[in-house]
């Protein structure tokens, strides 16, 4: 397929998170087919949750390194949807 953004090139398939998505070489356009998207949202939410999980067990000792991770996370500038979603490309 070519790109729909530039029209110069034929997109490549690549791998993102376990999902294969259409890149564009020439203008770094990035496209998904339908329910590409959830799929990576959903790895990453299972990521970010099983490392909750490992750091709960990893703290019981001190809890007090769980408690700053906890802050950190939350401290974090809330982004768009938008913006949290164009972060997992980079």
């Amino acid at each position: 397929m070519i790109c729909p953004r530039c029209g110069n090139v034929e997109l490549l398939e690549m791998s993102k998170y376990g999902v294969m998505v259409d890149v564009c070489p020439f203008c770094g356009g990035l496209w998904l087919d339908k329910g590409e998207l959830s799929k990576i949202l959903e790895t990453l939410r299972r990521a970010e949750s099983s490392l909750d999980e490992e750091l709960r067990s990893l703290t019981r000792e001190n809890p007090e390194v769980y408690r700053k991770y906890e802050e950190y996370k939350y401290k974090k500038k809330k982004k768009s949807i938008f913006g949290e979603i164009f972060d997992i490309f980079d």
